[in-house]
């Protein structure tokens, strides 16, 4: 009984936590709006507590984000408790949470297949709060009063992700994921003082259209083939050999644009390079993700059997790629694009194999792997401004001058590096482990390469900066941390070590 009641409380909390979004996002209208209003009274009330009304804005961003970790956690503890009689699958499938409890009340019964909720969905949306404000920290800017256009782009980029992620209908699904580049431009374009980062996030758009375009060849398909609207009932469908192989084929590069996998990966690095870092914090710590979850989703509620070897083959190559690419870097924020390729192509393994042991493990990877980017590239970030440069030919000797930089990116390579008791390790080592237990020669084959020779790179740029005589252009510099760079740093580590502990519990 008491575990019925963790799921139905982590239900209302989803609920609500979207009505809470829905009021402050018409809050906002008519904040900036209230003049426009014939109302004599309604404009005499906005317009005398302006400021204050703002305020209120804010606190209910910071209540939503509190109510989701709160739903979060109501969700996990049923999950966790249902495996000890269950398994793993438990968490994603049996235990998807169908919101229908307001709707309910108004008896509107196409809403009750409508809305689903699972364990990636819940990961989904606590990665749109904390990687969306730390990005719009490191761009700049302030979570000032005066900025209306900020709240109103935050607020609908939450919904947007909240019904993204909680969508069944086929049509609204692929809406809501052409519908989150809106907000995510939006916020690139008046945040940024930088005409780099407007380039940049075209650049992006126009390569992910081109997958955008062959998940909706799959999605129409889908439809006009079942005469299904509804993920559930696609499960009930049986697809030819033929028809599974060209689905499988036009999702698996239709996401893997995004992703993205060799051989597209020439983008990501680009754009990377070209655009500030908080755009970039943004866009490996949580927009990747998305396509990750599109992926996972479509998989997950059809019914495909076949072989996924060419597939394993050009994931397996992407991280091989991307390691040995490690060796040769010499601009650090190319280096990280590649560590981030390197563990986007684990995490498309660990989907294609699709195992429901795995898939679980897997989010807690993609968990570390968004939080882990977002603090090394705000870390190049940090050397960027005061250097104005990241490549390592003219940066040796950092430790020497920027102690507590240096100790801070020290921390950084120990954490990525999966030493014992971090959470990069509790996710690597279970992935690795189920791995072995389904593709045992190419797992070790895996290891050596990502944790090994592409550490060992990844490492050699790093301690290249970090150690060594000081260039001349650094001898007269001694600007370390400042306090809102420790902030953004410290909000990162303590998820780190808040969520290292909770997953080992669990563990």
């Amino acid at each position: 009984m008491i575990l019925n009641y963790s799921l139905y409380l982590s239900k209302i909390c989803f609920e609500f936590n979207l009505l809470l979004l829905i009021l402050n996002l018409i809050i906002i209208l008519l904040l900036n709006y209230y003049s426009y209003f014939r109302f004599e009274a309604i404009k005499f009330i906005f317009k005398k507590n302006s400021t204050y009304i703002k305020y209120i804005n804010i606190f209910l961003f910071l209540i939503t984000f509190i109510i989701h970790i709160l739903s979060f956690i109501l969700y996990l503890n049923y999950s966790y408790n249902q495996l000890l009689y269950i398994n793993y699958s438990s968490i994603l499938n049996i235990n998807s949470i169908q919101l229908y409890n307001f709707y309910f009340i108004y008896n509107f019964k196409y809403f009750t297949n409508l809305f689903s909720v699972d364990l990636f969905g819940l990961s989904l949306i606590f990665l749109a709060y904390l990687i969306g404000f730390i990005s719009i920290l490191v761009l700049d800017t302030r979570f000032n009063l005066n900025n209306k256009k900020f709240i109103y782009y935050f607020n609908l980029f939450l919904i947007i992700v909240y019904l993204y992620s909680s969508i069944d209908n086929i049509l609204f699904f692929f809406l809501f994921y052409e519908f989150l580049l809106i907000p995510s431009f939006l916020i690139i374009f008046y945040l940024s003082n930088s005409r780099r980062s407007i380039q940049a996030s075209l650049y992006f758009i126009v390569w992910t259209q081109l997958g955008s375009f062959l998940v909706l060849l799959v999605l129409s398909f889908l439809i006009f083939t079942t005469g299904f609207l509804n993920f559930y009932d696609l499960l009930f469908y049986n697809f030819t050999s033929t028809e599974c192989f060209f689905l499988f084929f036009f999702i698996f590069l239709g996401f893997g644009f995004k992703v993205p996998i060799w051989p597209f990966h020439y983008w990501l690095t680009k754009t990377h390079v070209e655009s500030p870092s908080g755009f970039s914090i943004y866009l490996s710590g949580f927009l990747v993700k998305t396509a990750l979850y599109g992926f996972y989703k479509i998989l997950s509620n059809i019914n495909i059997d076949m072989n996924t070897t060419i597939f394993l083959a050009v994931s397996i190559f992407g991280v091989i790629d991307s390691s040995l690419k490690m060796w040769g870097q010499t601009d650090l924020k190319k280096l990280v694009a590649y560590g981030t390729i390197q563990e986007m192509n684990l995490i498309y393994i660990s989907l294609l194999l699709g195992d429901s042991n795995l898939i679980f493990v897997t989010i807690i990877f993609i968990i570390t792997h968004a939080l882990l980017s977002c603090l090394m590239f705000f870390l190049v970030d940090c050397i960027y401004r005061r250097f104005n440069s990241r490549s390592i030919v003219e940066l040796n000797g950092l430790i020497h001058i920027l102690p507590n930089l240096s100790i801070t990116i020290i921390l950084m390579i120990v954490f990525f590096s999966g030493l014992p008791g971090t959470l990069k390790f509790i996710s690597e080592f279970s992935l690795f482990s189920n791995f072995i237990n389904i593709i045992p020669f190419t797992s070790l084959l895996l290891i050596f390469i990502s944790n090994v020779l592409g550490l060992i790179g990844f490492s050699k740029v790093w301690f290249n900066s970090l150690f060594g005589s000081l260039k001349k252009n650094t001898k007269n510099l001694s600007i370390d941390l400042s306090i809102k760079e420790l902030y953004i740093i410290s909000i990162n580590f303590f998820f780190l070590f808040i969520l290292s502990n909770f997953f080992f519990f669990i563990y």
